[in-house]
């Protein structure tokens, strides 16, 4: 493992640690580092090299296993271009185990609005606020109730979690159909939204691949960023954020 100095924060504190664990045992492996870690080994191979990122998802995760100092954390954070990881209250959802909340739009409507400060357990007012049918509505808070995403406490509907995120950079069938839905309300809106109230743009770059690197950190800093405003925002509307970022030519087969 060479060249160190030109590593990003991350991969070096992630290759000294393993390098100390191999001076104290030889036979000490990358697998077993990526046991430990709970991360799979090709992956965690790629990230100490820096050529990825560690997960966003898996940075608050894989800080506690380090044992980094707060100063620390913040420079690993940083190197990542993100501000602070998943809270610890976040829930990761399996899309093997909740692919239905992907397949169809409405589940994370609903849910967002969990999180104003107006909310009303009725059936009648989150049709009213999200312009699902109330129909739809009950059947959507059925399937929540039954994944254990939401309880439902006297009269009171609750989220069992206060942040939900999915997993990045992983091939999906349910996290495609994801975006398509994403994709297809938004082309939906342009026509149904008044222009002084949407914003659509878009921009064609050329980039070589350390560059594309960093437009990827620096769209998932954006979507942190975006959560920082969702915490500090309780009322008003409701807003879906897409972002797209994909080469013009699709590759073509090695």
């Amino acid at each position: 493992m060479s060249g160190l100095e030109n590593l990003p924060y991350f991969a070096l504190k992630l290759q000294e640690q393993f390098l100390a664990r191999k001076a104290r045992n030889k036979r000490y492996s990358l697998r077993s580092y990526a046991q430990f870690l709970e991360i799979n080994p090709g992956t965690l191979s790629a990230i100490i090299k820096g050529k990825r990122l560690v997960p966003l998802q898996e940075a608050a995760k894989v800080m506690h296993k380090l044992s980094l100092a707060p100063k620390d954390q913040e420079q690993f954070l940083l190197s990542l271009g993100v501000n602070k990881p998943p809270a610890e209250s976040s829930y990761k959802l399996d899309p093997s185990r909740y692919a239905v909340l992907f397949d169809e739009w409405e589940y994370f409507v609903i849910l967002a609005v969990f999180r104003l400060a107006d909310f009303k357990s009725t059936t009648a007012w989150i049709a009213n606020k999200t312009g699902i049918t109330e129909a739809r509505v009950d059947e959507c808070l059925e399937v929540l109730q039954n994944l254990q995403v939401i309880s439902r406490k006297g009269p009171t509907w609750e989220r069992n979690h206060k942040s939900l995120y999915s997993p990045h950079d992983i091939p999906s069938r349910s996290l495609q159909q994801a975006h398509l839905n994403s994709l297809e309300l938004a082309r939906q809106m342009i026509s149904r939204v008044p222009v002084t109230e949407r914003d659509y743009s878009f921009l064609t770059v050329a980039l070589d691949e350390k560059r594309f690197k960093k437009l990827k950190k620096l769209t998932l800093k954006f979507r942190d960023d975006v959560f920082a405003l969702d915490e500090q925002s309780k009322k008003g509307q409701l807003y879906r954020v897409n972002l797209q970022c994909f080469p013009i030519l699709t590759p073509k087969p090695k």
